[in-house]
Parts: structure tokens; C-alpha cells; sequence
């Protein structure tokens, strides 16, 4: 095992010599070996966040893929997992104060490969809660296992769908935005939502019952709209299920 470190340690640190057990102690091959796995998970982290990769230009992002994959090796066998850690990578990057939104848009789009590799569950209808109202305030739902809620005090939605198959374009960065991310079947579905939509359903996937959830958002305006917001999450397929007041 510890040979096994000491080769693995090196692959991605070329400050790390040879290891012993490198047969006949040939740099060269290793130094082959040691390019392929670095370029290989930088291209792995390239396609994990395509939008990010489109704002900074290839060449700027090939750089700061090769320092991030250098300094965090992958957690798992699973590609499509690598780079949790790179949005936090992105905000304590100084050199890119002239993207303030870039982190949120990494995070926005590490929910959206979360979503889309979430295992398959079926989705609430809106027949489910055909109930009486003191039933149905008195309810908590189970969130479908893709659903994720992200806030920005920018426009990550926007940039990251203007920079995922759009022109990139965006008016106002500055502009806060929160988003619902779900794929009730086949399609990620990102959609946007008010401020007061978004601490709705954040206490619901807390595990809020409907009536305490619909309180905070009342709170935060008196315009919400209960109705269009239960119609909005049940589209979306935000809810896997109902949990009756007497269930766990």
C-alpha cells in the first residue's frame, strides 16, 4: 500500500520524483503517465462545467483546471462527480475579481450534472393534493432526489444558460437570481424564481409543513402567490411525495 501511495501521490505533483517502484526507474514513461492523468481529469472538469469554461476562454480555464486538478485529486472513480470542490476553488481565486458570478454559476451547474445522474423516483401530481385545505396546510413532501434550490446575488441562471448553448449574452449580472433545478424525467429543468418562491420551497425541502412554509414566504411579501407556486413545483417535479402529518 505504501507504494501504491507513493506512485499515486506523484501523478499529480511533478515536484514529486520518480517512485522507487517504477520499473528500471524510467522518468520518461512515468512522466507520459503522469500528463495523461492530469490532462485526462482536466478534461474531465472542462466537461463538468462547460459554462464556466465558456466565460473564461479555453486557454485561461486550461489553467486554472490543471492548478485545481493538482491540488484535489478525485474523490471518486466517477468522473461525473469530479469538481465538487471547484466552485469554492473559483471564489477564493483572486485573479478572477472580475467575475464575481463565476462561482455561482459552477454551482449552478454542479446541480445540474447532480440532477441529471439523480436516481429515478416518480413525481407528485397535482391530484395528490386533492385534499381538504387543513390537511393539506397540515402536509410536508419529500423532495424529488434531484431537486436542488440555488440563490445568487447575480444573474447565475442567466449566464449560465446564456453559456450553455446560448449566445452569451446577458444584460444585467448584477441582477439577483434563484433558480429550481429538477428532472422529473428524462430533461434537467432549471427554473427561475422569485425571492419569496425560493424561501417557500427552500423550508419545504427542509421539511416545513405547507402552512409554516407559506408563512415565511407571506412574510417576505404580502404578493405571493400560494396557488401558482404549488402549480410551479408540481410542474417542475420538484416533490417525490406527500408525508401526512402522523409520518416520519
Amino acid at each position: 500500500m505504501p507504494g501504491e501511495a507513493a506512485f499515486a501521490a506523484g501523478l499529480l505533483d511533478p515536484a514529486v520524483p520518480v517512485p522507487e517502484q517504477v520499473r528500471g526507474r524510467t522518468p520518461r514513461r512515468y512522466a507520459v503517465y503522469r500528463n495523461n492523468v492530469t490532462v485526462g481529469l482536466m478534461r474531465a472538469l472542462e466537461a463538468n462545467f462547460p459554462a464556466v469554461r465558456r466565460l473564461l476562454g479555453e486557454a485561461y480555464f486550461a489553467g486554472l483546471a490543471r492548478g485545481f486538478v493538482q491540488a484535489h485529486p478525485p474523490a471518486s472513480p466517477l468522473l461525473f462527480h469530479h469538481g465538487a470542490d471547484f466552485p469554492a476553488f473559483l471564489a477564493a481565486e483572486t485573479d478572477l475579481a472580475a467575475y464575481p458570478y463565476l462561482a455561482d454559476v459552477a454551482r449552478l451547474e454542479q446541480l445540474w450534472r447532480r440532477a441529471y445522474h439523480a436516481a429515478d423516483a416518480s413525481v407528485l401530481d397535482g391530484r395528490d393534493l386533492a385534499l381538504g385545505p387543513e390537511v393539506l396546510m397540515s402536509l410536508r413532501f419529500a423532495p424529488h432526489p434531484a431537486t436542488a434550490l440555488l440563490a445568487s446575488s447575480y444573474a447565475a441562471a442567466s449566464i449560465f444558460i446564456a453559456n450553455r448553448g446560448g449566445d452569451g449574452a446577458v444584460e444585467d449580472a448584477a441582477r439577483p437570481e434563484a433558480v429550481l433545478v429538477t428532472r422529473p424525467q428524462l430533461d434537467v429543468i432549471v427554473t427561475p424564481l422569485a425571492a419569496e418562491q425560493f424561501d417557500f420551497l427552500s423550508a419545504l425541502t427542509r421539511g416545513a409543513t405547507l402552512a409554516d412554509a407559506a408563512e415565511r414566504a407571506f412574510a417576505a411579501t404580502d404578493s405571493f402567490d400560494l396557488a401558482a407556486t404549488i402549480k410551479l413545483m408540481v410542474e417542475a417535479g420538484a416533490f417525490h411525495r406527500l408525508i401526512m402529518q402522523d409520518q416520519p
